[in-house]
């Protein structure tokens, strides 16, 4: 249970939740937890609700998928920037 508690938010941090989408979440896990796991910084996680369960998956920070966010964020930018004035 404490690994649970450990990827919600802090009175002093954000939400690390990085992309929600129908029944998947992909969170980033805490430093903390990336240490004591042996896991790169930045590793997220997605979590699926699927056939009455949680289906996981660990996701491990590369160049490549830094370079696609970027590329997306650079593609997308006046939709982000629409989407920020909003407020989401």
């Amino acid at each position: 249970m404490a690994e649970l508690l450990a990827l919600l938010p802090t009175k002093n941090e954000e939400s690390k939740i990085k992309a929600s989408e129908k029944d998947t979440w992909i969170f980033q896990l805490p430093i903390e937890v990336c240490q004591r796991e042996g896991f790169a910084d930045g590793t997220m996680v997605s979590l699926t609700v699927k056939n009455a369960g949680i289906q996981t998956t660990i996701i491990h920070p590369s160049a490549e998928i830094d370079d696609f966010v970027r590329r997306v964020i650079e593609e997308e930018k006046e939709y982000f920037e629409e989407m920020k004035r909003i407020g989401d």
